[in-house]
């Protein structure tokens, strides 16, 4: 599998002009609401909670969920990149992930 393709839970950065985004993937593939198979839905994290555009439904439609109103966000692939994680950041994620599931 090349190193660049994306799974469920995936760390990654979001490439935006204004400021950059960190998240997990939630939702990889269609949508409903625009065409096109290479969207991904985004659960943000560390200091990107808050960030988002929506709470993982779009139009009506769950696609995931974000552990928040405004943790959530879907993008096109190109604006994705996978991130490398230290050993504590992966355990800083695992904590941040697991705490908000609860």
């Amino acid at each position: 599998m090349p190193s660049d393709e994306l799974q469920l839970n995936d760390p990654v950065h979001i490439e935006q002009a204004n400021a950059p985004l960190e998240g997990v993937v939630a939702h990889l593939g269609p949508v409903q609401f625009a065409s096109g198979s290479d969207w991904i839905g985004i659960r943000l994290t560390g200091a990107s909670v808050g960030k988002g555009k929506n709470d993982g439904t779009v139009k009506g439609e769950r696609y995931f969920k974000p552990g928040g109103a405004k943790n959530g966000m879907f993008v096109k692939r190109a604006n994705v990149k996978k991130r490398k994680l230290s050993k504590l950041e992966e355990l800083r994620l695992r904590r941040e992930l697991t705490g908000s599931a609860a």
